[in-house]
């Protein structure tokens, strides 16, 4: 080699530990924009706080991948479980969005500038939690039939059936405090843009009040309805 003559000098490539490569976290940490292409810097907590959203979603989805199927061959113990998990996912979900409370108005008009016409409403995870609990109301429901049992039963004297007891009332925990999560992002939208601005699909800000209020369980909220409508004070007893 002549005198002098140098051959490029190239970094080492760095090994990933198993951590790294059993969580991917080269590819996970790359599916946010990078700071050079951000239009604040907050978009990077703003992308972030979704797509963890979109992670837990996903986990509860594969929840009720199990627990339909244990309702519907009497296992409710192993269904109550899975039901608690996706009731203590929704707890962090609505926990999470309060991050969000920290974005300044400003800086979510210039995060807004980027984000074209998408609406949380499009989330692909929201929306199959919403069609797969449906399938839990339809397990419930035949579990029910055929233990010859109405939900006001259960409400009225719990051990009749202690198990399928505990199921109704883990599906009421799911409800609320899905309606809890649907609130905490009525309140952060309205925080951030007001009430009276549209969405970005146009909607009113209303139409994320009326869907709070939305019920996955309309039955077990009937019943218990339905156990106080004959319900008369009785004497003050001390």
């Amino acid at each position: 080699m002549p005198t002098g003559l140098r051959l490029p000098h190239h970094a080492p490539v760095p090994t990933l530990t198993e951590y790294e490569k059993y969580l991917r976290v080269p590819e996970l940490l790359a599916l946010q924009k990078p700071e050079e292409t951000r239009t604040h810097p907050d978009e990077l907590l703003f992308q972030a706080v979704h797509q963890v959203e979109e992670l837990w979603m996903k986990v509860a989805i594969d929840e009720i991948g199990r627990i339909v199927p244990a309702i519907e061959s009497g296992h409710l113990e192993a269904a109550r479980a899975g039901l608690h998990r996706i009731f203590l996912l929704e707890k962090l979900m609505s926990e999470q969005l309060r991050l969000l409370d920290t974005l300044s108005s400003v800086a979510y008009f210039h995060i807004r500038a980027g984000l074209g016409h998408g609406s949380g409403l499009e989330s692909p995870g929201f929306n199959r939690v919403i069609k797969e609990s449906k399938r839990i109301d339809e397990v419930f429901t035949l579990a029910c039939v055929n233990r010859e049992l109405e939900v006001i039963d259960l409400l009225r004297e719990p051990d009749r059936d202690r198990p399928l007891y505990a199921i109704a009332e883990a599906l009421i925990d799911i409800d609320a405090s899905f309606q809890e999560f649907r609130y905490r992002h009525y309140a952060l939208v309205k925080r951030i843009i007001g009430s009276g601005t549209p969405s970005l699909k146009g909607n009113a800000i209303e139409l994320l009040e009326r869907n709070f209020k939305k019920e996955f369980f309309p039955t077990l909220w009937a019943a218990r309805e339905l156990l106080f409508q004959d319900f008369a004070p009785g004497p003050l007893k001390t």
